[in-house]
């Protein structure tokens, strides 16, 4: 019996052996079979990472866009004032408040000027029938002077008089015309469209002529104030369209003048804009001009997607080269030259036109063979 079972032992582990060296056998095959297969090139697909490939072209230069920033301000800010001292009567106005040309500001007390102006018209009224009466007697002494019934003296007397009497009622007349234009000028209006940025008086104050009421600022037409340096204003024309932006809105800008004089401190001139927002922006306001400028630096634009980190802070990209057996990933070293949103502008050695991996970086490594999914790139 226990030569039976050493012998049925015996015949199960020869079984076994066979069958290790059986699935062995396979397995050496099939490896053999794989390596023969990429040998000669018929790598299966399936293998095969499907990768997004961009192609880029090399660029003779690459344009930025430069930013300067300006202050919104009215094209017109004015100090209103009355041009006489006197008396706030009244005020029509408050800080903040619109206004269109010709609306009523401030009024000064006129209870003077009136009762000066009532005086002065019955002033003219009693000198008109005093030059009427020396008038006639002027006339009488002509006519007794040729009769040779009055002397020349006399004569000359009455002449003389309607003359100073007629001198008088001009005099006095224009005194009329001052007092009336000062009652008008007692009366302030707004000379143009505008917003009340301050109020300097109340109502009963006492002014002197000259002193600020209110400080008026234009609505109809708003500017910006934007310092650029010199090198680019000689290439800028009055009435050109600029890009302007407020809190990354476009604005429709045009050049309304650009100052001759040069900031010394910043070496800057002023370009002042005539901007037309949708709506006012408040002054004092920032705004924000591009200006595109073109710089000379053969290289490509690259996603940002497609930078991968190297050693010592330098950047590499994987560009895709068939080697004869498939598209294959192998690691270029890049120089950073400019970058914006999304995208950077590098030089590198890949020749005019090349390949890489535009995104998904991470899914590969150098040496690879992938399955390119070309797109054209910038």
């Amino acid at each position: 019996m226990e030569n039976e079972a050493s012998i049925t032992i015996s015949k199960v582990a020869i079984q076994k052996a066979l069958a290790f060296l059986l699935i062995a056998g396979f397995i050496v095959f099939a490896t053999m079979g794989l390596h023969w297969r990429a040998a000669s090139g018929d790598t299966p697909d399936m293998r095969l990472v499907p990768v997004a490939v961009e192609t880029i072209a090399r660029q003779p230069s690459y344009q930025v866009n430069e930013f300067y920033a300006g202050r919104v301000e009215a094209r017109q800010r004015v100090n209103l004032a009355f041009e006489q001292a006197g008396k706030i009567e009244a005020m029509y106005v408050d800080e903040g408040d619109f206004v269109k040309a010709g609306d009523l500001i401030a009024k000064l007390d006129v209870d003077l000027l009136e009762a000066s102006r009532d005086q002065t018209r019955s002033a003219i009224v009693r000198i008109r029938s005093q030059v009427e009466l020396a008038k006639l007697t002027e006339e009488r002494q002509k006519t007794l002077f040729e009769q040779g019934h009055s002397s020349e003296q006399r004569y000359d007397e009455a002449r003389f008089n309607r003359e100073a009497l007629t001198a008088q009622l001009a005099e006095t007349e224009a005194a009329l015309r001052t007092i009336e234009i000062n009652i008008e000028k007692s009366s302030l209006y707004a000379p143009f469209d505008a917003q009340v940025g301050a109020r300097s008086v109340d109502t009963g104050a006492v002014r002197d002529a000259g002193m600020a009421i209110v400080t008026l600022l234009e609505t109809s037409v708003q500017q910006a104030r934007i310092s650029v340096p010199t090198s680019r204003v000689q290439a800028m024309k009055v009435a050109e369209e600029l890009s302007v932006s407020y809190h990354g809105e476009p604005l429709s800008a045009t050049i309304l003048a650009v100052r001759a004089d040069v900031n010394q401190a910043t070496r800057t001139q002023d370009v002042i804009l005539n901007i037309a927002p949708e709506s006012p922006i408040p002054f004092g306001e920032l705004v924000e001009l591009s200006l595109p400028e073109t710089r000379i630096q053969q290289g490509y634009w690259l996603p940002v997607e497609a930078l991968v980190e190297g050693k010592k802070g330098l950047w590499n990209i994987f560009a895709v080269e068939n080697d004869g057996t498939g598209d294959k990933v192998v690691r270029r070293a890049v120089e950073v030259i400019f970058a914006e949103t999304g995208r950077v502008f590098v030089t590198a050695n890949i020749g005019p036109d090349a390949r890489l991996v535009a995104s998904g970086t991470h899914r590969v490594v150098p040496g690879q063979y992938i399955d390119v999914m070309l797109n054209r790139g910038q």
